[in-house]
């Protein structure tokens, strides 16, 4: 594949780190929530005096029955909520590291390629140097060397082409 083909994976890979980050807020307003209306419980049960506790035959949960029962099934439908959000989100998060394998894998093949073409260079480099020693000694064996060497570079460059 080339870079453009692998171009689509990188826009995918970034819609889902944002669909992630979305479903992230959204989890935490759904926990901020659910530690509100646990808060708004325990307030309820903190207005009435100790005293008042012991010795009055009503209690805080009679008195506030249908406000308490409102606040907790509240704070049940965002506790579903949050827990919903998590397993959308560990599904994101999947999907993310998958496509990031794939973004790795392809950024280390071209590294690989890369690294085959500098070390496929320095030999001809070398090549090179070696025969143009042989110019002023045997300059039909400079000229062969040569022949070589541009050949060489020929499939290099065809090969470099077809991999771009």
């Amino acid at each position: 594949m080339t870079v453009e083909d692998y171009k689509p994976l990188y826009d995918m890979l970034e819609e889902f780190r944002e669909e992630e980050a979305g479903l992230q807020a959204r989890i935490e307003e759904h926990e901020a929530q659910a530690r509100e209306a646990e808060i708004h419980l325990k307030a309820i049960e903190d207005t009435e005096p100790e005293d008042r506790k012991v010795f009055s035959p009503r209690r805080a949960e009679i008195l506030y029955k249908e406000e308490i029962e409102k606040i907790k099934a509240r704070k049940v439908l965002h506790e579903e909520q949050k827990q919903r959000l998590c397993s959308e989100k560990a599904i994101i998060e999947r999907r993310i590291s998958r496509l990031e394998e794939v973004c790795r894998h392809q950024r280390a093949s071209d590294r690989n390629k890369h690294d085959a073409s500098l070390m496929e260079l320095e030999n001809l480099i070398g090549r090179i140097e070696s025969s143009s020693a042989y110019i002023d000694r045997n300059p039909i064996q400079a000229r062969q060397e040569l022949a070589i060497i541009a050949e060489s570079l020929r499939r290099m460059l065809v090969r470099m082409r077809e991999e771009a």
